[in-house]
């Protein structure tokens, strides 16, 4: 039996998250930096950084993801713009 320690982290933004992103010719790293408030006034900081070939990645999987999902939502206008015209 393997016995393995993980450890989850699970934050949801709203609309009023700040985002930076900011690469680095000297370290190679892309840092990206999310800052939101909590109703109560509590600040909340979420700052990583990642390998320049991990940014890029995850550039790509965002933006085909992104494209999947406007087409998606094109899709959907159209049938139901189809569906209200047949009736």
């Amino acid at each position: 039996m393997k016995i393995q320690k993980t450890h989850s982290l699970a934050l949801d933004f709203g609309n009023e998250v700040y985002l930076n992103t900011y690469v680095s010719s000297w370290s190679g790293n892309v840092e990206l930096k999310f800052m939101d408030y909590e109703s109560d006034g509590s600040e909340y900081k979420l700052n990583v950084q990642l390998p320049l070939d991990k940014a890029r990645a995850l550039a790509k999987e965002l933006t085909t993801d992104l494209e999947n999902y406007d087409k998606e939502q094109i899709a959907k206008a159209q049938r139901e713009a189809e569906e209200a015209n047949a009736e």
